[in-house]
Parts: structure tokens; C-alpha cells; sequence
């Protein structure tokens, strides 16, 4: 029986380009993620940290650190990186609470305002 995430890797192998390593993000650099659903503005403290401006209400802002994309809806997690097609994962503070929360799948990845990939 495969699983779903090996269902994913499987089909989207070949778009390793698509992929974007968190190690590679300076302080000052600007990574937007559009999702199906949103769009999420990080303004990079450092290679995680960010401050998080998004286009909807109901999606959380400010501070928030950077983890890595899950494979569709599976809890196989790849840390350090984030892929078209992924889930984007960051963890957020409210009230004195850590908290964790992943998007609808990633669509395309911006880095200071350039193009690092689209999903096809």
C-alpha cells in the first residue's frame, strides 16, 4: 500500500527546483508564499524569524518562525525547506502560547521580490 506522501514525492520528483531552503534567507530579504487560498508576507529577521503580513483576517500575523512543508495531508514533514505543493508550516506566539499552523498547498514562492518557483 504507498502512502500519500510517498504518492507525492513520486509525482512531483522531478520539480526539485521548486523548492526553496530556508538556510539561504537573510535578515532584510522578503519571502512571499501564495497559497491556494492566501498570501503570506514574511519580512526575514533571520534565516526562521520573520514578520508575517497575509491577505486574509483570519490567518495569523506578526511574529512568527519558519519550519519547513509537509507532504499534502500526511504528517511526514520536511524541515528546512519550503516546495510547491507543500504545506508551509510556522509556529506563532499568542498570549503566551506557542502555536503551530499549515497552509493549503504552496502555489508559488517569491524571495526579495523574484520568482524561485510556480507550481505547474
Amino acid at each position: 500500500m504507498t502512502t500519500d506522501w510517498e504518492s507525492f514525492v513520486s509525482r512531483n520528483a522531478e520539480h526539485t527546483a521548486d523548492e526553496l531552503e530556508l538556510q539561504t534567507l537573510a535578515t532584510g530579504d522578503t519571502l512571499r508564499i501564495v497559497t491556494e487560498h492566501t498570501h503570506y508576507v514574511f519580512r526575514m529577521l533571520d534565516s526562521r524569524e520573520a514578520d508575517l503580513e497575509v491577505s486574509r483576517t483570519d490567518r495569523p500575523t506578526g511574529r512568527v518562525r519558519l519550519s519547513g512543508c509537509g507532504f499534502a495531508f500526511s504528517s511526514t514533514f520536511k524541515p528546512g525547506r519550503i516546495f510547491c505543493g507543500g504545506r508551509l508550516e510556522f509556529t506563532f506566539r499568542r498570549e503566551e502560547k506557542m502555536f503551530r499552523f499549515r497552509t493549503t498547498s504552496v502555489v508559488a514562492i517569491y524571495h526579495s521580490g523574484r520568482l524561485v518557483a510556480a507550481a505547474a
